[in-house]
């Protein structure tokens, strides 16, 4: 592994050595933190719980960020990066949330269905630092500068429009869309039946040398009214594709990783199989993991590197999967050198094929 992971926290009432994961790695100039959620001690009970309003959630949720990043050698201003994961009751106390954040670094929101903690609200993501040449452009909504709604209604035409408004403002710094090296972006289950009509845009504007990308499907966006949310990450180091199965990916609109730099970013990994096109393990999330994760090697070793270079994943699982989710533990620890790489695993309303239980997106840097 290029990095190291982040030693010395004190969370009196958990064991870090006990997760398949990392408070945090410092890799690439950066600090990669787990998501972290309100789950802490009761004494009253004598078990870990993550109730409490909105706001006292989020108060705890900060508190374990800024414990990560002091034990790193760094501070909450240093976040470059933040993504909040809101549940449904989460979101509509967003206010009530943002209020507490103590950062100026302006967060990404993720509605989700669930946390892995049943009464959790929200988990809290950061960044701290950066590695060289990345840019993270704001979360990006079709919504114009008077805060109007472009082209209500129209998915495809906003899910355009919000590319177009990330080159615009890659411009400012002196880079364009050919930079992008990865994306994340949220839709809702009603405009499945439309996604493939995007691609055209995404030819147009990303390729021929695409990102890497994640698509989940989320009950509700950040605002009430658009279709589409993305996040874009740029770089101003050399872009390169990370070739892995290509006549499956030759007609696809992203790239199964891209590199620049040290830092490689795996595309959001399913149990798609791309030499027969079918799903791997229906029903059984367990041997989805384990099939993605075995992807997720097979692309890193294509760039040069292994699982034991991982710094970073996101796991989203469907509702579905969340009984099973132990199983995806258990893959984590098969398979995974240590330290483990930091992680956060959410609930989303759906993914792209309605047999996928998991997807999963990486980082990487290279040794």
């Amino acid at each position: 592994m290029a990095g190291q992971q982040v030693s010395g926290v004190e969370f009196p009432w958990l064991d870090p050595s006990r997760y398949s994961f990392a408070l945090g790695i410092e890799a690439a100039g950066a600090v990669w933190g787990a998501g972290q959620t309100a789950s802490r001690h009761d004494p009253a009970t004598g078990s870990v719980t993550s109730g409490g309003t909105p706001a006292e959630q989020a108060a705890v949720c900060w508190d374990k960020v800024g414990s990560v990043l002091q034990a790193a050698g760094r501070s909450l201003d240093d976040c470059s990066e933040v993504v909040e994961y809101l549940t449904p009751a989460g979101l509509a106390a967003r206010d009530e949330i943002s209020a507490v954040r103590p950062t100026a670094c302006g967060a990404s929101t993720v509605v989700v269905e669930a946390l892995v903690r049943p009464d959790a609200v929200l988990e809290v993501e950061v960044v701290a630092g950066a590695a060289p040449g990345t840019v993270k452009l704001p979360q990006i909504l079709p919504l114009d500068e008077q805060g109007e709604v472009v082209a209500p209604g129209d998915f495809v035409a906003q899910c355009e429009w919000v590319l177009r408004e990330a080159g615009r403002q890659l411009e400012t710094v002196g880079l364009g869309l050919d930079n992008v090296v990865r994306t994340v972006q949220q839709t809702t289950a009603a405009t499945r039946s439309q996604y493939s009509a995007t691609a055209a845009a995404r030819r147009d504007l990303l390729g021929p040398v695409f990102p890497a990308s994640t698509g989940i499907l989320t009950s509700a966006l950040p605002h009430p009214d658009v279709l589409v949310a993305v996040d874009v990450w740029a770089s101003d180091r050399p872009k390169h594709v990370v070739v892995h199965a290509p006549e499956a990916y030759a007609a696809l609109t992203f790239s199964p990783a891209t590199v620049a730099g040290d830092v490689v970013y795996v595309s959001g990994t399913t149990a798609w199989d791309p030499t027969t096109g079918s799903t791997v393990g229906a029903g059984d999330v367990g041997a989805q993991a384990a099939f993605v994760y075995d992807q997720i090697g097979q692309v890193l070793r294509a760039a040069g590197g292994d699982l034991n270079d991982l710094v970073k994943t996101i796991e989203y699982i469907t509702p579905p999967a969340l009984a099973g989710y132990r199983d995806v533990d258990r893959v984590r620890r098969e398979v995974l050198g240590r330290p483990f790489p930091a992680s956060t695993g959410v609930v989303v309303d759906a993914l792209l094929s309605r047999s996928w239980m998991i997807e999963v997106e990486a980082v990487a840097v290279l040794s």
